[in-house]
């Protein structure tokens, strides 16, 4: 029995000094898995920030690339103003041709607009039927005004870019000439009741 309950004790005692290292162990291992986690909460953190300084580069990359080409668009349009004045009227006020060559190179665009209902539409639609060349100007006018609208649209969530367009003189010149060509504006309703 004496014998027995001392085979008992050591088991007991070498069992305690088992328990007691896998508790170490545990515990080490615990501290490891925090200090693991908080690594990669670290990582997750710094990951998460950059994907948002990399979308907001993006954005304002895109805005610029937007931005460069709308310059070049309207400048194309205010270009195709002057044939188009040439077209409609047959002559060129001095006063607007001296605007424009002093540098305000939107000075037939706003001629054209502020004439707005003024201009003989009847008359503009059978030149638009007639003449070949003022239908080019036509035609090329309302596609680049609908590629400037449409890129506007794209990078644009409030819709601020696509109404300053829409309620501009090139977008007011735009739809009086999509009534000269018989198409149906491409404003959208919102953008359209603002202009």
């Amino acid at each position: 029995m004496e014998k027995a309950r001392q085979s008992l004790s050591e088991e007991s005692e070498r069992l305690m000094m088992v328990s007691g290292e896998a508790v170490d162990a545990s515990g080490k291992a615990a501290q490891a898995l925090s200090r693991h986690s908080e690594s990669l909460f670290k990582a997750s953190q710094d990951a998460s920030n950059f994907v948002n300084e990399l979308n907001s580069k993006q954005i304002r990359k895109q805005r610029e690339v937007f931005l460069s080409a709308a310059k070049f668009i309207v400048e194309s349009l205010h270009s195709l103003s002057v044939d188009l004045t040439r077209a409609i009227d047959g002559e060129i006020s001095e006063k607007t041709w001296k605007a424009f060559q002093k540098g305000d190179v939107s000075a037939f665009t706003r001629k054209l607009a502020q004439m707005g209902d003024q201009l003989p539409l009847e008359k503009a639609r059978e030149k638009f039927t007639g003449d070949g060349e003022f239908r080019t100007y036509v035609q090329r006018y309302i596609r680049q005004f609908e590629e400037l609208f449409d890129q506007a649209a794209e990078n644009d969530h409030g819709a601020l870019l696509s109404s300053t367009f829409a309620s501009s003189e090139v977008g007011k010149l735009y739809q009086f000439l999509c009534s000269v060509a018989g198409k149906e504006p491409r404003l959208g309703k919102d953008v359209a009741k603002a202009a």
